[in-house]
């Protein structure tokens, strides 16, 4: 596992994964997501990189209240943003994506500053390896974890 890495200033490295409600046009989705973005520049962030929206099934129906009204969503847009940011500030960026009619869901975890894209490849025999790719973008192939320190290492980058 890869070690937390601090910013010389304080601030910390997070990502925001987020389901916007798939009721928004096509042409509105850009608006969307500068409002998103305008919550972490709120906070004075150092945006990182992102992931545009793009339109999902859901594993399973999602429930969004707003006022009166509850909605049941079977599809939406994910979509991500990595930043860097006091640790402060994640009570308002937390906050303000709750309070916003147009974010079902969200998840903002501590992470690294690195790319760490991966995927999943199978030996001959069947059994799931890991190749994550370095900062360098050679392949490294990661020894397997068992499923009970793989949820805890999980548990520790999810932010309450």
């Amino acid at each position: 596992m890869q070690a937390k890495q601090k910013a010389e200033d304080g601030k910390r490295v997070y990502e925001v994964g987020y389901l916007l409600v798939p009721t928004i046009s096509a042409e509105q989705l850009s608006k969307e997501v500068e409002a998103i973005r305008a919550i972490l520049d709120g906070q004075k962030v150092i945006h990182v990189s992102d992931g545009f929206p793009k339109e999902i099934r859901l594993a399973y129906e999602m429930l969004k209240v707003v006022g009166p009204k509850r909605s049941k969503y079977e599809m939406a847009y994910f979509g991500w943003m990595k930043f860097q940011a006091e640790p402060s500030s994640l009570k308002e960026i937390k906050k303000a994506l709750d309070a916003s009619e147009k974010v079902i869901r969200f998840l903002l975890i501590e992470t690294v500053l690195e790319n760490t894209l991966h995927g999943h490849k199978f030996t001959k025999e069947g059994e799931k390896r890991e190749v994550r790719k370095s900062s360098s973008g050679e392949k490294v192939e990661a020894k397997p974890e068992a499923t009970a320190d793989l949820d805890k290492s999980i548990d520790k980058l999810v932010i309450e």
